[in-house]
C-alpha cells in the first residue's frame, strides 16, 4: 500500500489532502425553516434570515432566531380578550353583528415595539375562523378582522331565538406546519329579540 501512495504523482497527493481536509457545511434541510435565499450583502456570513453586524455575528428579522437566524420563533398564541359573549340583534340586521378582538403576546415581546425602523411582526399575525352547525349559513366571520356579519343568503332569524357559535383566533404557522399551530376559542351566542329598539342620539 506504501509503494502504491509513493507511485502517485506530488500534485495528486496535494489534491486529496486538500479534499479531505476541506470543511464541510451543513445540510441546508437540518434546518426546519431554511429559506434558500441568502441576503446579498450576507453571502459571506451565512445569516439567513437577517442581517451581519460589524462582528460578523447575525441580526436576525423579527420572529427568527439562532446563530444563523434559522429557527423561526412563535413564541406566544394569541389570546381573546373574552371568552363567551352574547350579542342581541333584530331579525332584520344586515351589517355586522359581532367583532372578536384577540391579542397575540409576540407583537411586543418576540417582536420589540419602537426603535429606528418600523418592522413587522410575521409570528404575531392571525386569523379568525367560525364554526357553526352543519347548514347554518345565517353568519359569516371575516378572517382578518375578527368581525361576523349577517349573511343574508343564510336562512332567516327567528325572533326570540339563540344561536350559538364558536369563533377560533389562530397563528399562521411557519409554511404550512400545523404542529406549530397557537389558537385559542370564544363561544358567542347572538340572541334575536323581538322587541330589539335601535337608539338613535340626539344630533
Amino acid at each position: 500500500m506504501e509503494e502504491s501512495w509513493a507511485c502517485l504523482p506530488a500534485y495528486l497527493l496535494l489534491l486529496l489532502v486538500i479534499v479531505a481536509s476541506a470543511p464541510t457545511f451543513p445540510d441546508p434541510e437540518e434546518y426546519e425553516d431554511y429559506e434558500g435565499v441568502y441576503l446579498e450583502d450576507d453571502n459571506a456570513t451565512g445569516c439567513i434570515n437577517g442581517l451581519a453586524e460589524e462582528d460578523l455575528s447575525c441580526l436576525c428579522h423579527p420572529c427568527w432566531g439562532g446563530v444563523r437566524c434559522q429557527s423561526y420563533e412563535d413564541n406566544y398564541a394569541p389570546r381573546f380578550l373574552v371568552h363567551a359573549a352574547t350579542a342581541v340583534v333584530p331579525e332584520n340586521i344586515t351589517g355586522s353583528v359581532y367583532r372578536a378582538w384577540a391579542t397575540d403576546g409576540d407583537l411586543g415581546l418576540t417582536c420589540p415595539l419602537g426603535g429606528e425602523q418600523v418592522t413587522r411582526c410575521p409570528c404575531a399575525a392571525v386569523t379568525y375562523q367560525l364554526f357553526a352547525a352543519p347548514g347554518d349559513h345565517r353568519f359569516a366571520l371575516h378572517h382578518t378582522t375578527g368581525v361576523l356579519s349577517r349573511n343574508l343568503s343564510g336562512a332567516a332569524l327567528m325572533p326570540g331565538q339563540s344561536y350559538t357559535y364558536k369563533l377560533m383566533v389562530q397563528s399562521l404557522p411557519k409554511r404550512g406546519r400545523i404542529q406549530d399551530l397557537q389558537y385559542d376559542i370564544l363561544d358567542l351566542r347572538i340572541y334575536v329579540s323581538p322587541d330589539y329598539v335601535t337608539i338613535t342620539p340626539w344630533t
